[in-house]
């Protein structure tokens, strides 16, 4: 039997379009109005495979999970050329620290550099500080580095994000920021991350 997180339901499967997410953090939900099974982060793709009453049915390019979204949480994909690499950071009107931000965004966002300051890059949503990003193509060599930019975040169930973040969620992120495909759930992380360990545990299993 097919697992509905990560197989289209067929009966939702009406069309395919290529979109971008467009806030902060959006909820991935098991139906419309619907309990959180995980969340997707500002930049990342999504299939659009189906839409009505202001949702959007869609697949996650980053681990291939299905869910439900805010249409208003999507937007017009564009090439990222960045991604976060610090616990959070912000948006700012100009490339200045007091002018007014326009946004916050978690680690492992991804975003489009148009233009470089000294200090900032600028990008549709504003000017980010240019030591909190880094290129997309540049990976980290310790998930469990990487975990660490999430000590002192609140534990929220189907989290993923600076603002809160599961188990599940920890793990994922961790990966993903080393190029190492991960799942987003706990079952489907210990069908596929690496084979079974019992004591003499060593940095990075999990």
């Amino acid at each position: 039997m097919s697992d509905p997180r990560l197989t289209p339901d067929p009966a939702l499967a009406s069309i395919r379009r290529a979109a971008q997410v467009a806030v902060p953090v959006a909820d991935l939900c098991r139906r419309p109005d619907g309990p959180r099974d995980r969340q997707v982060l500002f930049g990342e793709a999504v299939t659009v495979l189906h839409e009505a009453a202001g949702w959007a049915y869609v697949q996650a390019e980053k681990d291939g999970y299905c869910g439900h979204v805010r249409q208003a949480a999507l937007g017009t994909p564009r090439p990222a050329t960045h991604r976060v690499c610090v616990p959070a950071t912000h948006a700012y009107a100009r490339a200045d620290l007091k002018s007014p931000d326009l946004m916050s965004l978690s680690v492992g966002s991804l975003v489009t550099v148009t233009e470089t300051t000294k200090d900032f890059d600028e990008t549709p949503q504003g000017h980010i500080f240019a030591k909190d990003l880094a290129p997309v193509d540049q990976r980290h060599d310790d998930p469990a580095e990487v975990a660490k930019l999430f000590l002192g975040t609140p534990y929220l169930w189907g989290g993923n994000s600076r603002w809160g973040i599961d188990c599940s969620g920890l793990v994922q992120a961790a990966f993903l920021a080393c190029g190492i495909p991960c799942a987003g759930d706990s079952d489907l992380q210990e069908q596929t991350l690496g084979e079974a360990v019992s004591g003499d545990y060593q940095r990075n299993d999990v």
